[in-house]
């Protein structure tokens, strides 16, 4: 089952590209966002009040600046995230690991069949066919984790 998840969560990652890393560089971008947008009204409210006598026009203006590059920098970061996360999905989804019964075009072939021969005759021989894959992958690991790998 762990497997089959996994396929899931890789085949919904190379399609969409969200992972944490995303949603996090998501949430940045909003929060930088809106620190932004006020620091911006700050910055109006120093230049038109001008309170500090050494510079407060400045010091806000730079604030406004440094928050700015931060959302620049954090719209950058999401973007590589989502690319590399879209990279490593699809690399997962190439492995040798991945369940090929899953894939779409022996999915509907699958299907085709189950509609042309009928699924009461399809079925036993789907789990026979199944158990001996099941049985036969297990046999060809434990022969190689022994070390008797040709």
């Amino acid at each position: 089952m762990n497997t089959l998840v996994r396929y899931v969560v890789n085949t919904a990652q190379a399609k969409t590209g969200v992972s944490t890393s995303v949603i996090v560089g998501y949430l940045l971008q909003a929060a930088f966002g809106l620190i932004t947008t006020v620091l911006l009204l700050v910055a109006v409210f120093f230049v038109f009040a001008d309170y500090f006598a050494f510079g407060g026009t400045a010091t806000s203006l730079g604030m406004f600046l440094v928050f700015a590059l931060l959302l620049v920098g954090s719209i950058f970061y999401t973007g590589a995230a989502k690319k590399r996360t879209k990279e490593e999905a699809e690399r997962a989804l190439k492995a040798p690991g991945a369940p090929i019964l899953l894939h779409p075009p022996l999915l509907n072939a699958g299907l085709q069949l189950g509609r042309r021969i009928g699924w009461r005759r399809l079925l036993p021989a789907a789990v026979v066919t199944l158990a001996a894959t099941g049985v036969a992958a297990e046999w060809t690991r434990r022969h190689h984790s022994n070390g008797r790998a040709h």
